[in-house]
Order: C-alpha cells, then structure tokens, then sequence
C-alpha cells in the first residue's frame, strides 16, 4: 500500500507558511469544499491520468466559470457584496487572486486541493505535479505581464514569495499592477463604479489571460514532463494517440465551434447528445459525434465519413451514445420493417457487404455514386 502524506506533512515538505485563516477569512472554507467536489471529478480520469486528461480537467473545472468548482467564485461573489469598494479594495482583489503565498492561485489557495489529490493518488501518482505545474504556470506569467509586485521572474515549485515593499498602494506608482490602476482611476470618486471597474477588469482581462496561458502552457507536455521527472516521478502513459482508439463515439469540433459555449456543457449534459445542450451545438454545426474508425499520427477518420480531423480537435469520447446519423437510420429501418419487411434481409445482407475489407473497392465506388446523387 502507498504511504499517503497527510495535508499537513506535504505542508511541511513544501516549506510553505502556515495557512492565515484570519487573514484569508471564510474564502478558505469556500476552496476546501471546493477542492473536494474537484477531486471527485478528477479521479473518474482513472488511477494515473495522462498530462492531457489533467489539463483537460483543468480547463473543465477549475478554471471554467460554468462549473461549480471555479477556483475564483468564492471570492469574486464575496466582492460582489460590498455595495461599493475602494482603491484598496480593489487591489486586495486582486492580491488574493494572484499573490503566490494567499492568493487563489498561491499556496493557500492550491494546498487543499494538493492535500485532497495526494490522498486520492497516492504520493508516488505526477498527478498533483501537473496540477501544480499548471496552475503555478498561468499565475506566475500574470504576475510577470501585469507586474504585481513589481513582476518578479518566479519559477515553478519553488514557494515563492514577492517583495512586499513593491505591493504599492499609490495608484499613481507604476510598480505594482500598473494597468489595473489605470482603470481603476478612470471611477474617480465613485466608490460604486469603481467597484464594477475591478470586476469587469477581472473577468474580461485578467482572466481570459490566465484561460490563454493555460492553453498555451498545455501544448507543452515535454515541458511538464520535465518538471515531473525533477520531482523523481515517471510522467503517465498518455494512451493510445492521446487515449482514442477505434470504435469510441467521441465528440469533435466542426467549423462552427465556439469554446465558451463548450464550457457550458457539464458532464451531465454530455451523457446526453440527443438532448439539451449537446443536441443545440450539434444543430448549430458547433460539434460532431461519430465513431472513430482508424488513427494515424494525429489524423483520425470516421465510419460512414470523408473527412478527417485532428487528435486536438477531439473533445472527449462517450459511453452509449448515438452517432450522426443513427437516429435518422433507426427511424428508416423501422419504415422499412413495417412497409417492406422483405428488404431488412437486403440491408442486413449490404451491412455484411460493406463490412467485409476485401469490398472496400466497390464500396467506395457505391460512396461516390450517391454522393453525386445527393449533389444532383
């Protein structure tokens, strides 16, 4: 059996400072029940998730504002109480999202969720790792871009902590969070406006930014791969061709595709692609579901399709469910069961026809002649 580091003795190998619950107040029991409803999502991924299934997750949860465990919503709904903020209101804002010793996104913030996927994994699992090397990513570049503290160059796992002195409050000052002051000026007096300033700067700059630097931080798995070998560990098998194989029914963007309306849709609502939300975003060309028929490289290909797409273009493969087209044909052989009984044998017969590999010659011919019927 796995020895299994409590939360607080993985504090303790980390070095990091001791929670200040006072000064933190109650947005800690907010990221403690956070964290657990997170890491039960995370271990349907299996017993040693791939890099890609991990910054799926990421992606998905944590930082998605459409799921219940948003990392930022507790303390952005606790800011939307005040009826109005000040200057230092607003930058405290900001401090505890990015500060890397109390913010959202620091020590204080992650250690539950380190603490809840240690126990989930076990301490030997590069799970928390990647979690850690992601989500320490996106803070530290924001840090460094929107120079808080000064933007300090800090470095992934190592506890860092920023000069204090340089976390000015002087909204003329150009050392700390610059850009932030700039709009938080343009209120002037108005405590109420000021307020909505900060919000709108969070969620339309701030953290589309941190949403670009994860996407981006997650081309890099050779990277991450790295880092968890620093740390004495053997990265995951990521599976074949990044976990597909033929025969999944996997979800796939069409030309349409929009991510945020992706984001959107909760697990719930995927184990349901003829109804909801799965079925809107099919019906607006957004997504495709079909049954992948053969992987090369990073090309994949379809039954009963011409095209093909990319391993990246795939959103996820689900259990059960119905791939473009099957509901129209489950419809026309009960058409053709009632009206012309005798043709279920000739469509059982052609199954068996096109389904034999030394007739894909004469099957490709058949394709094109009704592709250029449909076309007529």
């Amino acid at each position: 059996m796995k020895h299994v580091r409590t939360y607080e003795s993985f504090r303790n190998y980390k070095n990091y400072e001791p929670i200040n619950e006072e000064l933190f107040g109650g947005v800690i029991n907010f990221f403690k029940n956070l964290w657990n409803k997170a890491t039960e999502e995370l271990k349907k991924l299996g017993e040693n998730p791939s890099i890609d299934k991990v910054e799926d997750w990421v992606d998905k949860n944590p930082m998605n504002p459409a799921d219940d465990t948003y990392i930022f919503k507790g303390l952005l709904d606790e800011f939307n109480k005040k009826p109005e903020a000040n200057e230092q209101d607003c930058l405290d804002l900001i401090k505890n999202i990015l500060d890397p010793q109390t913010g959202s996104l620091g020590a204080q913030g992650m250690q539950p969720l380190y603490d809840n996927v240690i126990k989930a994994f076990g301490n030997d699992s590069p799970t928390m790792d990647i979690i850690q090397y992601l989500m320490e990513t996106i803070r530290n570049r924001a840090i460094k871009d929107y120079k808080y503290a000064g933007g300090p160059d800090l470095k992934v796992g190592t506890n860092p902590k920023v000069d204090d002195k340089k976390i000015i409050v002087d909204m003329k000052d150009t050392t700390h969070l610059p850009d932030f002051k700039k709009v938080i000026l343009t209120a002037g007096q108005d405590n109420k406006k000021r307020k909505q300033l900060a919000v709108d700067w969070v969620n339309k700059t701030l953290i589309p930014r941190l949403d670009k630097y994860l996407s981006e931080t997650s081309l890099k798995d050779e990277e991450i791969e790295k880092y968890i070998q620093s740390k004495g560990k053997e990265a995951p098998e990521a599976g074949p061709e990044g976990g597909y194989k033929p025969g999944d029914t996997v979800i796939y963007k069409r030309d349409k595709f929009n991510a945020d309306e992706w984001k959107k849709v909760t697990d719930e609502n995927k184990k349901k692609p003829e109804e909801g939300p799965m079925k809107d975003l099919q019906d607006k060309e957004m997504i495709g579901i079909k049954k992948v028929k053969e992987i090369k490289g990073e090309d994949v290909s379809f039954e009963d399709a011409d095209f093909t797409k990319k391993t990246s273009d795939l959103l996820g493969a689900i259990e059960g469910a119905k791939a473009e087209g099957q509901e129209e044909l489950v419809k026309k052989l009960g058409e053709i069961k009632s009206k012309k009984p005798e043709d279920i044998k000739k469509v059982s017969s052609f199954v068996d026809f096109i389904s034999d590999e030394k007739n894909k010659d004469k099957v490709a011919e058949i394709d094109k002649i009704m592709s250029e019927e449909e076309g007529e």
